[in-house]
């Protein structure tokens, strides 16, 4: 129940129910129409060729004392070199490894990603055009690119220009033989002998382990990637990750293959292919560490060990990728944070003890600087939950 003194409505009532259902109604309506005329106003900047410019949230520009967009140099040397970069035939992931090598920041102060680079190398205004009405929102109220579904004006020489448009566009030719050459023979067909001679007979050279098929790009792309790596992470094996298309114009092997992968320095990955009996001449399959039994005789403190926030009994967490053991608190494991905040400490951490003769308590603690420590008493804390 809510009663508003300065409107007098009671929502107990049905009077007040309707009386408030109705101003609800104006508000709405005043909300829609000032979002209409806001948005008839950007219209109309639009049709005149007025542009409404965003320049400021882009890497490599800045305004002047006049307002006027120009290109901020500190920047905008970096902004050549991405885009000379890509024309030569490095990838954007090469780009991006360089970028933070060099200790370079986005506009939002963070490190550089694939996806980040990418926008960059696409984006028009790096010539010094611009297009108005790239994004719209839609009836869902989402910000969405846009492909048609509204007007958009292009403006050439808008503001002025990082880059020419010569190497603008050698960069735009670059990008599209990458994706031609990732995409090519991806018609994803049903998964059979005919279809893919080779699926029952490709391994990764690096462990040994068969390689997989990987369906992404919303099911229109299709790599082969390494059993080994997906079952036990990259601890056990780098893995190699070869699209299909390669894979299909490469083959020509009646027998089990064995395949390798380099990437040279501007990203560009290199496949090698070798025969199953050669690749066995010098190479075993790649077995994952043991992992030892949980006994007393490989843990003989493991029934010693105690969480110091509630009192029960750490118990052995294996990670199934790398087979590094963690010992967890029991009554976070069974029920969850909201039974106790809970203690994880590395086994290494309680190797490197002395030997543990009668029960301990151990907590973890985060110091200034993010790094854990880790502390242990034999006398059971007070107020502990049992």
């Amino acid at each position: 129940m809510f009663f508003f003194e300065l409107q007098n409505i009671n929502t107990l009532s049905g009077e007040g129910e309707l009386m408030l259902t109705i101003l609800a109604a104006f508000a709405q309506a005043e909300s829609e129409s000032g979002s209409a005329g806001a948005k008839m106003v950007y219209q109309r900047k639009y049709e005149a060729g007025i542009p409404v410019q965003y320049l400021e949230r882009s890497f490599g520009y800045t305004k002047d004392e006049r307002g006027v967009f120009v290109a901020d140099e500190a920047e905008a040397v970096w902004v050549r070199k991405i885009y000379k970069m890509a024309a030569e035939g490095y990838t954007p992931a090469s780009i991006k490894r360089y970028l933070n090598e060099n200790g370079i920041k986005t506009v939002g102060g963070v490190q550089w990603v694939d996806s980040t680079v990418f926008r960059l190398l696409e984006n028009e205004i790096y010539k010094g055009d611009y297009i108005m009405h790239k994004h719209f929102v839609n009836e869902e109220k989402k910000l969405v690119r846009n492909r048609g579904e509204v007007d958009a004006w292009y403006i050439e020489d808008d503001h002025e220009a990082i880059v020419s448009p010569e190497l603008w566009q050698k960069a735009q030719d670059a990008l599209a033989a990458k994706r031609d050459y990732l995409a090519e023979g991806s018609v994803i067909e049903e998964f059979t002998e005919e279809n893919y001679p080779y699926m029952n007979k490709i391994y990764c050279a690096k462990c040994g382990y068969p390689l997989y098929k990987r369906i992404y790009s919303k099911g229109n792309r299709l790599n082969w990637g390494c059993s080994g790596m997906k079952r036990y992470g990259k601890f056990f094996c780098d893995g190699i990750n070869i699209p299909d298309g390669v894979l299909r114009s490469a083959w020509h092997f009646e027998e089990n293959t064995y395949i390798d992968e380099k990437a040279s320095d501007k990203g560009v990955k290199e496949f090698t292919y070798l025969k199953e009996r050669s690749w066995k001449r010098r190479h075993k399959k790649k077995q994952p560490s043991a992992i030892p039994e949980n006994t007393e005789t490989e843990y003989p403190y493991r029934e010693k060990i105690f969480c110091a926030l509630c009192g029960s009994r750490l118990v052995r967490y294996v990670n199934p990728q790398n087979h590094k053991v963690t010992w967890v608190c029991n009554r976070r494991k069974r029920k969850g944070k909201e039974a106790c905040d809970g203690t994880r400490v590395p086994d290494t951490v309680i190797k490197g003890w002395e030997e543990i003769k009668k029960d301990i308590y151990i907590q973890r603690k985060d110091d200034k600087n993010g790094k854990k420590r880790y502390s242990y008493t034999s006398k059971k804390p007070s107020g502990i939950r049992v």
